[in-house]
Formats: structure tokens, sequence, C-alpha cells
């Protein structure tokens, strides 16, 4: 049998910061920026403030910062409430073989754990890349089986992610590393039934703690399997069904490329479940091309892949959560509104009672036409019928924020001086991008991390 997890564990060990291609680094960057604006913005919602007062209230600790503002914690539990303000908008990067938002669980753990050791730009970077690499191409190995059987992989695959990463930044032997990714295993789980819940959130964070904390306790001495990906009781039998899954993915292309450049990861134009995006591109084209008015609108046809409907769970939405995963609240609102926008998924505006006539009016189905099983970002086909019997068609093929779509660099910057503005000002926010696309000039990545704590003057809700 191939030793798949002795494999991984001997990537992570060997890869270091000089063997990095020039450009993997520079989008490592751009994705950490991302990561860093949605945890910002995220920080202010309901969801993140419940967390951040649980650890407040019962969890000790001072190495680690939870962000922005404090308190002063353990370093898990500032990655848990890190990851959880990072996903609490679902506005974070995702990527498609894997099937999760990849940094919202790496990135939180490296940067706790970071703090707490003195760890440089460098080796956070490194760090953060191991993790990233290790999410996409387990998933490769298990996807979709894994995903179709209703597991969040931003759970399951997110915490030996955040397993990897931490054990790099503390720089663990390949032996060490077995075990951590062993021990991290058993504390993967996380189920898709709880979209548009807070529970969803949860789940990036419980990743990020899971990690951190699999990766100290394996420091000290705590063991586990040393072969937990490919043990007929370990994680890639039990996590997928009928043995659907292919070990020699895992491994073959491990770093070669990495998978933040090929396939590459999507960041998000839209504050939604990314199953949402391509009708959504479509419906803004539509409403751009010919001024289409929500009160003339008699139906909406929307044509999906066939993973949509166990994602977009929430036909029927009564929150702003379970808003995020309905394709007709989200059809509605950029009908009615023109934006979707943060300030726009919120309890009083999913019961407007013209939000929800408009819901009435849209239909979706499955349809090969955007793609079919194994397919990469699929697309979405649109139809709007005018209550004058006029009709408008789009079909989208290449979301935008997709890696065959993706959004340029002013445009990321634009979406993170919107987040990071719900907390800092203009000139602040500046000084933390600046700092972010510069990590690997730091002796110490606590200065990023002192810069997302200060200059907090412009706390609001974004509600």
């Amino acid at each position: 049998m191939a030793n798949i997890t002795e494999s991984i564990s001997l990537f992570i060990s060997e890869t270091g910061y000089g063997k990095i291609p020039e450009d993997v680094c520079e989008i490592c960057k751009w994705h950490i920026l991302d990561t860093l604006g949605c945890m910002l913005a995220g920080s202010q919602e309901k969801t993140a403030k419940i967390v951040k007062d649980y650890v407040t209230d019962f969890c000790g600790g001072t190495d680690s910062s939870v962000i922005p503002g404090g308190p002063k914690t353990s370093p898990q539990y500032a990655a848990l409430a890190n990851a959880v303000s990072g996903h609490a908008l679902d506005f974070d990067d995702y990527e498609w073989p894997s099937m999760a938002h990849s940094s919202v669980t790496v990135l939180p753990g490296v940067l706790a754990l970071g703090e707490m050791l003195g760890a440089s730009g460098k080796a956070c970077l490194e760090a953060y890349l191991v993790g990233m690499e290790v999410i996409s191409k387990i998933g490769i190995g298990i996807n979709p089986n894994h995903y179709e059987r209703g597991w969040h992989s931003t759970a399951t695959l997110g915490t030996l992610g955040a397993a990897s990463a931490c054990s790099k930044l503390l720089k663990l032997n390949p032996e060490e590393i077995r075990m951590a990714i062993g021990m991290a295993a058993s504390m993967s789980g996380g189920l898709r039934e709880n979209f548009g819940t807070m529970t969803k959130p949860f789940h990036a964070g419980q990743a990020a703690r899971g990690g951190v904390e699999a990766s100290l306790l394996v420091s000290r001495g705590f063991t586990a399997s040393r072969n937990i990906l490919e043990a007929d009781l370990g994680y890639c039998n039990l996590f997928t069904e009928n043995q659907d899954y292919d070990l020699k993915k895992i491994t073959s292309n491990l770093g070669s490329p990495f998978s933040i450049i090929s396939p590459g990861l999507g960041k998000k134009l839209y504050p939604s479940c990314a199953a949402t995006h391509s009708t959504l591109d479509a419906i803004f084209y539509l409403i751009d091309q010919y001024d289409i008015h929500w009160a003339d609108v008699e139906a909406v046809e929307c044509g999906i892949f066939y993973l949509y409907p166990k994602m977009l769970i929430h036909t029927k939405p009564r929150t702003g959560l379970e808003g995020k995963f309905s394709l007709e609240f989200c059809v509605a609102l950029a009908l009615k509104e023109r934006d979707v926008g943060l300030s726009r998924f919120t309890d009083s505006k999913v019961g407007e009672p013209e939000i929800q006539e408009l819901i009435k009016r849209v239909r979706r189905f499955v349809t090969e036409e955007v793609g079919g099983r194994g397919t990469q970002y699929p697309g979405a086909t649109v139809k709007v019928t005018l209550k004058d019997g006029t009709c408008y068609h789009h079909h989208v093929n290449k979301r935008k924020g997709s890696p065959v779509n993706p959004l340029v660099k002013d445009e990321i910057i634009d979406k993170f001086m919107g987040c990071a503005g719900l907390i800092h000002s203009k000139d602040h926010a500046d000084r933390i991008a600046d700092t972010v696309m510069g990590m690997e000039h730091l002796k110490d990545i606590g200065t990023l991390v002192k810069l997302l704590l200060k200059g907090c003057n412009r706390k609001r809700d974004i509600k």
C-alpha cells in the first residue's frame, strides 16, 4: 500500500521558502489579504461576537490575539475565533477540487501560532502554502464523492490543512507531522445540513483550532496513526462511499504545480455561497443590458449545477444567514436592490414583502448545460420573463472571481478596503495591505498582527 501520509509529511517538512517560486508567494499574499479583509469585516457579525465572548469568558492563555481588538488567549482559541470571523460572511476564498474554503482554516492557525512563536513572515508564508496544498491535493483524491455525501470539506479537509501548516511552523520532523495529520483526521467533521446557520462558520473555526491543537500536542509527544490517509479504517476510506477515492491523485503532483497556481482558487465578488455566483453574474448582466425592473418580472428560471440543490438548501429563507444559501433570495435581492453587498443579507431584508414575492417567482432546475460531474467552477443559465411576455436569456460559463475569470488586483484591493474600512481608517487599512504584500520581509509576524489590532476607530455593525 502506498504510504500517502508519509509522502505528504515529507513534502511538508522539505518545502522551504527558498524552494517556493516567486509567483506562488505573490499569489499567496493576495489570498492572505483577501482573507484578512473578510476576517475584519466578519468580526462584526453576531456569530463572531458570540465566539469572541465565549473565548473571553472560558478560554485561558495570553499568547495570541483575537482580531481585531483582542482579547489575548491561547493560540488554538485565537485560531477558532479568527476563523469564525473570517467565514462569518461567507465572503472568503474557495477552491473547487477540495470544495473547501481553504484560507480561512489555514491562515488563522498560522497567525495565532506564528504570533506565539515570533515566527517570521517567510516562515508563515511557507506554512500557509503547505497547508493550502494539503487541503487541495487530498481534496482532489476524495472528491466529488466526499462532498456529495454531505460532508463540509472546509471542516473535514481544513483540519488536515491547518495541522499541516502548524506542524511546519513548529518545525516538526516528518514522523511527527504524520502523527499530527493522524490526530487531525480524528478531529475532522462538519455537516452541510448546517449551511445557513452559525455552525457553518464554526466549522472553519473548529478546523483551525484542531490544527493548532494537534500540532502542539504532537510536539509534546502525543501519538496518532502514522498512516491515517491510506489505512482501511482511515480518513479516505471512511470519508467516502464505496472506496470512491484515488490515493495516487493526492501525491502525484504535490507542489508541482502548487494548487494555488493551478487550478487556483476563487475569490468572491458576492458575500454568498459560491453556488449562487454564476447565476448572479447572469442576473446582473441582464439588468445592465436591458434595465430590468423587479416589479416587471413575472418569472426567473435558473439552470444550475447538479450539486447546487444540496448546497443552496434554503428555498424559503427566514434569516440573512439562510439567504446566503438561497438561490431564490439572492436572485430576488439582485433584481430588487441591484446590489448584493454585505449590508443586504439581513433578517429584515429577507422578510420584506417585495423580496418574498420575488422569491416565489424564481424557479431552479438542474441542467448539464452548465457542466457535469467533475466540472470545476460551473456556469449557469438564466431566463427572465417579464409580465408583458418579453424574455431575456443569458448563459455564464466563467463566473467572475474564479481562476478562469479572476478578480484583478484593483478589485481585490477595493474588496479589502471595503471590508477593512468597517474597522479601520483608510490610512490604517493601507498600512495593513502594504505589510501583507511585503510579508516576506517581516522578522516577526506579530508586526502584522499588531496592525490588525490597532487603529480600530471605526467599529460598527454592518447590519
